[in-house]
């Protein structure tokens, strides 16, 4: 039986708020206490399946704030938590891990410091650690930006002859600059050149706007998991009725206990 497809939602962080993305600009929509107040964000969790939060700071990054955040977010999300956002070290990771992370994701040092990916599998196991790509379309190619989406580094094909990173990731995630914070739905073609380049699962962001984009990218035999990141477009229920409609599209996800499907 294949595994079960996955919602993750994503949250952009940066100098104390969270921020809604656009083709990688950024607006800032407030604090830690205004996503808990105005979101209900605890109970998230039951509508989800894994809870990813970036720091995507342009400049300096302070660690130590984003880390709070975390641990806080952490305390009442009974889903898998992944940290990302200036991960240079094993150190950098290992702060992560200690403040509440169950995998962190790699960006800029996969090709800045290819070596971090396989300490960090070393010991932490391949399990916990993701490679997220920012890709932007020219035309019929597509390449891979670092720096949050500021430097390209290199085609998409180029990046699948790096087996040496590869071999040390568990996952990838997959962000579509051309269609991030849109709504127009995902890159259907960077999902399937994706699919089939790579063995390893991936998750495929940037561009779902609606409850129905979720359906109809989980309904993709090449979408096994799909990232939401637009925080204002699912405010209220629409995260839970996303779930029941996925389930009641015959869409294997997990079930969690307040759902009556």
């Amino acid at each position: 039986m294949k595994p079960k497809k996955r919602i993750i939602f994503t949250l952009l962080f940066s100098r104390g708020k969270f921020f809604l993305s656009r083709n990688f600009r950024l607006q800032s929509i407030g604090n830690l206490n205004w996503l808990q107040k105005n979101y209900n964000f605890n109970n998230v969790s039951y509508h989800i399946d894994e809870l990813l939060i970036l720091d995507v700071t342009r400049d300096k990054k302070d660690k130590q704030q984003f880390c709070e955040v975390v641990n806080q977010l952490s305390e009442n999300i009974f889903v898998p938590l992944t940290v990302g956002g200036g991960i240079s070290s094993l150190e950098d990771a290992s702060l992560y891990f200690k403040f509440g992370a169950d995998k962190v994701a790699l960006n800029t040092s996969l090709f800045n410091n290819p070596s971090v990916v396989n300490e960090i599998s070393k010991v932490y196991g391949r399990q916990c650690l993701i490679a997220s790509l920012d890709v932007l379309r020219k035309d019929t190619q597509f390449f891979i930006y670092t720096d949050n989406g500021q430097k390209e580094v290199c085609t998409i094909n180029e990046f699948f002859d790096r087996n040496d990173i590869l071999d040390n990731v568990g996952e990838l995630y997959i962000n579509s600059i051309n269609q991030d914070g849109t709504g127009n739905g995902l890159d259907m073609c960077l999902a399937k050149s994706v699919k089939e380049k790579s063995k390893i699962p991936f998750i495929m962001a940037g561009g779902i706007g609606k409850i129905s984009d979720i359906r109809e990218s989980l309904q993709n035999t090449y979408i096994e998991a799909v990232g939401i990141a637009h925080l204002l477009n699912f405010i209220g229920d629409s995260l839970k009725k996303s779930r029941i409609l996925c389930r009641e599209s015959g869409i294997r996800l997990a079930t969690w206990p307040d759902l009556k499907v």
